[in-house]
């Protein structure tokens, strides 16, 4: 499809949605050559709306102005079933119906997660803003109902992951981790849940938390752009590269680039494997992260893409990751373009390659 980065004014868009009719006031993000349109409305959600399918459009003379903090907060609860409050921060508003100490915790972490992911970035010379929109998190007070309210979108991947991002509403959904199955432990205060979440039993959990929260802030500030087909090598494995904090420090993440073993031990494991997939199909496309049988083995090798070329190729690696932070939704990236873009930051992707495999092979 082609598409049109357009800079318009805000618009009264009426359009079928389902078995109805919905009308929307927003601006025009995208716009195909046939008619379609990508529509942002001031809660920051992105409403891809097809030719065929819009009755009527009208501009209006008014600024496009985001939702405060409280605007969105009453509007995410009229959402929500019954019995969901909301706590907000500077950049967050968090909607749950579990503990309000526990909503406090979370925030607190995401807080210093978007601290550091901007500080991090800004040290590197990269120039990105502060998020548009308030950051939207719904926690739920069981895996059962966090299920069950993200069955339409998750499908049956609901019941395997315990967080997730959507582009399209731009919120991260979980539930309460101190009631998950690994924990077993009650809900209490501030200290007693820092305490159990500091548990080695706790941190895969927690880690999966902030890697969709990476998701939110990255696809907020500017580094990405939401709906662009970027390569989920580099989307994932840089949020697989900020997703353990150190949750002994008041700030932490002042570990940032620290070896996630875990996924350190899986990538060595797998270089020893017969058929190993190599870099070059990891870079022209995201098969492997789609397949739920190899996924677990791609977060794996992209955390250590990004890791190697962090380290090793920092330049280059902002560079590229500054090319990509251009790329306008929609537009198709195949594979010649993605090996072409990564050969024009870091070389031959087959000497790449031999490097990557010789440092990160002897890491420790």
């Amino acid at each position: 499809m082609a598409v049109d980065k357009v800079a318009s004014p805000v618009e009264i868009v009426t359009f079928a949605d389902d078995d109805s009719q919905r009308r929307l006031s927003g601006r025009i993000v995208v716009e195909d050559t046939d008619g379609g349109v990508m529509l942002q409305t001031t809660d920051g959600r992105l409403w891809v709306i097809e030719a065929g399918d819009i009755a009527s459009r009208e501009a209006i003379d008014a600024p496009f102005k985001p939702m405060s903090h409280e605007q969105l907060a009453e509007q995410v609860l009229a959402e929500l079933p019954d019995g969901f409050e909301s706590h907000i921060t500077p950049h967050y508003v968090v909607c749950f119906n579990t503990t309000r100490a526990y909503a406090q915790w979370t925030s607190s972490l995401l807080e210093r997660l978007h601290r550091a992911f901007m500080n991090y970035w800004s040290n590197k010379g990269v120039e990105l803003h502060e998020p548009e929109f308030p950051l939207v998190v719904i926690i739920y007070a069981t895996a059962n109902q966090y299920r069950a309210a993200s069955a339409n979108e998750l499908g049956s991947a609901a019941s395997n992951v315990i967080g997730y991002y959507s582009l399209t509403s731009n919120y991260v959904s979980m539930y309460d981790l101190t009631g998950a199955e690994a924990m077993r432990g009650a809900r209490g205060s501030l200290r007693e849940i820092n305490q159990m979440l500091t548990q080695p039993a706790a941190l895969p959990l927690v880690a999966t938390v902030v890697h969709e929260a990476t998701h939110q802030i990255a696809f907020n500030c500017g580094l990405q752009a939401r709906l662009a087909e970027l390569p989920l090598w580099l989307v994932e494995g840089m949020a697989v590269y900020f997703e353990a904090p150190d949750l002994s420090s008041s700030r932490g993440w002042r570990g940032i680039g620290k070896i996630n073993y875990p996924r350190l031990q899986r990538f060595q494991a797998n270089l020893r494997r017969p058929g190993r997939s190599s870099l070059l199909s990891m870079i022209a496309d995201d098969k492997r992260f789609r397949n739920p049988r190899t996924a677990i083995d791609a977060y794996a090798d992209a955390w250590a893409l990004n890791y190697f070329l962090i380290r090793y190729h920092p330049d280059q690696y902002v560079a590229y990751v500054e090319d990509l932070a251009a790329q306008q939704p929609f537009i198709p990236s195949p594979p010649e373009s993605r090996i072409e873009r990564f050969q024009k930051h870091f070389g031959d992707p087959a000497d790449v390659e031999r490097e990557f495999l010789k440092r990160m092979s002897k890491l420790k």
